[in-house]
């Protein structure tokens, strides 16, 4: 295969301007033994061939008219001994072993992913540890691959990822709902938007403001510049990482109260943790604005993402007012999106690669306090390689001046989240994981009689 690198794939080696390696990782908390690595080699022989791009590197393009040209993907063979193994780890924390994972480099020469069996020494515990990089594809897609991959029956028909066929006549909008026009909305990533209007998509979340200035239409109702804050300054590599685990039906029930769904529901407590970490760690405190990135609709397995800002001025809020704000601005954005707008920032991206202001764009940002990702995955209770799957842990990368992120996964009844922090926001880490759970119970708790809405102070214990 000599496929070209799309635009998006592009913009992802153009940001990929460190401290840490543009890798996602997605840990895999199994209720069983270890699994034998050799059937997983044999699933992961199976989607080698299904799947191209596992089997590719990428080719820059060589000659005097290289400048001109595309890398393209060129496939190989892989030795699936080398990127399927085993480590054994008695009695460790799996998440201090992805997050390891998740920045430690991927080896040069050979197709950019690995997956590790953990064998954590507890036959009622197990865990697979999947790292790509980025270029490879986007959570959405490596989400399906490795749920078709990996688990012992076949998914729900009507789950959807980029790559999976969608089944005539079901809605492909996030929740299974529609904008306005009655046309799907964004699948994959949660889409949201800029108060009422969408601001136009970026390849990375360091690039919106770019974004807002290159997409017609967005003048008016921009989410603006975010208020100055401690979590916002140029991160060093490394990152600490807190999972959060919820009931997805109880969120989706809370949030329903106030005509939300459960996306609306983590960007809202996403956003009250963070200002509520700006004023412990002696920020003034003010708007907080999230960037989200969404997939493009219809995508195939790939890289074909776009980024929306929303800007969320009360962090403190009222849950019940804060959700049904919220969800109004999101339904009147899903019937705007405008697809001929979502190649524009990763063009952008490479022209600003190229001039060599990637680094200085990123570190000087101030449009964006974090980032949320949530990927949907199917709502059926999972058996992987013979036991359970009990929780998912995804990790993304922290880049720029962007300090904390929360990464997330609906699946199996559950909503599966993990706050990141780099070094300089890492003393706020628990606080900032405590405060997510405290206000997705209290959106929980809107379809039930009123409870605490506890403050977490930063430093308090885990």
């Amino acid at each position: 295969m000599a496929e070209r690198l799309t635009v998006f794939d592009r913009a992802e080696l153009a940001t990929d301007v460190g401290p840490n390696p543009r890798h996602i990782t997605v840990l895999l908390v199994l209720g069983g033994p270890t699994p034998d690595v050799e059937e997983v080699r044999r699933r992961l022989a199976r989607a080698v061939e299904a799947q191209p791009r596992l089997a590719a590197q990428v080719r820059a393009p060589s000659g005097p008219f290289r400048w001109f040209r595309a890398p393209t993907w060129q496939t190989g063979p892989v030795d699936l001994a080398r990127h399927v193994t085993v480590r054994a780890a008695p009695g460790a924390d799996p998440v201090t072993l992805a997050v390891d994972d998740l920045t430690r480099p991927l080896p040069a020469g050979r197709p950019a992913w690995r997956i590790t069996v953990l064998d954590l020494g507890d036959a009622e515990r197990s865990a697979l540890l999947w790292t790509s990089h980025h270029l490879l594809g986007n959570g959405p897609s490596l989400l399906g691959l490795l749920l078709d991959t990996l688990t012992d029956s076949p998914l729900p028909a009507g789950w959807r990822t980029p790559g999976r066929r969608p089944v005539p006549g079901q809605a492909s909008g996030v929740d299974g709902r529609v904008g306005r026009s009655g046309r799907p909305g964004p699948v994959g990533l949660v889409a949201h938007e800029d108060q009422g209007r969408p601001v136009g998509p970026a390849a990375r979340a360091g690039l919106v403001g770019l974004v807002a200035r290159l997409t017609p239409g967005d003048r008016e109702g921009r989410a603006g510049r975010a208020a100055p804050s401690p979590l916002v300054r140029p991160i060093t590599a490394g990152a600490v990482a807190v999972p959060v685990q919820v009931d997805a039906a109880a969120v989706r029930a809370g949030a329903r109260t106030a005509g939300a769904t459960v996306n609306d529901a983590l960007l809202w407590a996403w956003a009250r943790a963070c200002g509520r970490a700006d004023v412990a760690l002696g920020g003034p405190s003010g708007r907080v604005v999230l960037s989200v990135p969404v997939t493009v609709p219809g995508s195939r397995f790939g890289n074909r993402l776009g980024t929306f800002r929303v800007a969320v001025p009360d962090p403190d809020e009222p849950p019940a007012d804060g959700l049904a704000a919220l969800a109004a601005r999101t339904r009147r954005a899903k019937g705007r999106i405008r697809p001929w707008t979502w190649a524009l920032a990763p063009y952008g991206a490479r022209v600003v690669r190229r001039l060599g202001l990637m680094p200085a764009l990123l570190h000087r940002q101030r449009l964006m306090t974090t980032v949320v990702t949530h990927a949907p995955g199917p709502p059926d209770a999972l058996q992987m390689l013979g036991a359970p799957l009990v929780a998912t842990v995804p990790l993304v990368p922290l880049v720029g001046n962007v300090t904390t992120c929360v990464a997330a996964v609906s699946i199996s009844g559950r909503l599966d989240a993990t706050v990141l922090c780099s070094p300089e926001s890492a003393p706020a880490a628990d606080a900032l994981a405590r405060n997510l759970r405290a206000g997705l119970d209290a959106v929980a708790s809107l379809a039930t009689p009123a409870g605490d809405d506890p403050v977490v102070p930063v430093g308090a214990p885990a």
